[in-house]
């Protein structure tokens, strides 16, 4: 129901948004505010909230007690002394499963999800941020 709901609502702005151009970049607004509503449909969406969302921002490139997520997929990782060169799948799952066993020296003190799916869902929601 959500998910329609969401679809709904992103229709809606699209059709309604769509006439409302003023020669600036507006289009480029009402782009990414569609596609951050079709990322919140998304399977992904609701697990890495769940599981991420009390210690990293997903939406702003501020830090919680972690660093935001936005844009991590691809990029090295911000937190110094990670042994990671670049934020790919492998290196996502390796972490997400298990990220003591990245890095021992990690202040993220948490098991892990070991669930393969959920982790799967996880990275591709993150390539989309």
């Amino acid at each position: 129901m959500k998910r329609v709901v969401i679809s709904a609502l992103s229709i809606f702005l699209a059709t309604g948004l769509s006439a409302c151009g003023d020669g600036g970049n507006s289009n480029d607004i009402v782009g990414k505010t569609l596609q951050n509503l079709a990322n919140e449909s998304l399977p992904g969406a609701d697990i890495t909230r769940r599981e991420c969302g009390s210690c990293h921002y997903l939406d702003k490139n501020v830090r919680k007690v972690g660093p935001s997520l936005q844009g991590i997929y691809g990029q090295t990782p911000k937190t110094k002394g990670i042994p990671v060169e670049v934020w790919d799948e492998a290196s996502l799952d390796a972490w997400i499963e298990n990220p003591t066993g990245v890095d021992p020296k990690t202040r993220m003190k948490i098991p892990g999800i070991k669930d393969a799916e959920k982790r799967a869902q996880i990275i591709e929601y993150l390539k989309l941020l």
